[in-house]
């Protein structure tokens, strides 16, 4: 949450905060204090899943579990960092779309070692595939104009 909260759009960045506001977004946009209710939920869930793979029986599912969270950590704080940080909607569909495969590896795996870590991984999936959907619709609703 660091890593994101370095190019978020919040009082602390009155240009980002200023530039996002401008953007024309869908109408199933959340309000604002829905995203870091969210957040911290997920992140929760996150940190107990990957405490609890980490306290189980080291096998190489369990490393492969625990690489696949260490990328959705850097990717939750990378899609910031690309979406707003670079104001950049088309990369950071891209971006949120990779985030979503990762998030997806990380359930499935994870499974096999253990369910309720994997169980924590999915409010992850569930946001961020939302979160894909409307970084896409900002991206399509801001896009410049071809030139002439």
């Amino acid at each position: 949450m660091i890593v994101g909260k370095r190019a978020s759009p919040g009082p602390d960045h009155p240009r980002t905060q200023r530039w996002y506001k401008r953007l024309e977004k869908p109408d199933f946009t959340p309000p604002t204090p829905v995203y870091p209710i969210a957040w911290t939920a997920i992140e929760a869930s996150l940190a107990y899943g990957g405490y609890r793979l980490l306290r189980s029986e080291p096998s190489s599912e369990r490393t492969y579990a625990l690489a696949l969270w260490t990328m959705n950590q850097v990717g939750i704080g990378g899609w910031s960092e690309v979406f707003f940080g670079h104001r950049a909607p088309g990369w950071g569909t891209v971006a949120s779309a990779a985030l979503g495969v990762s998030a997806v590896g990380y359930v499935a795996v994870a499974n096999r070692t253990d369910k309720v870590a994997a169980s924590l991984g999915v409010p992850l999936v569930a946001w961020v595939a939302f979160a894909t959907l409307l970084s896409e619709e900002i991206w399509r609703r801001n896009e410049p104009a071809p030139a002439t």
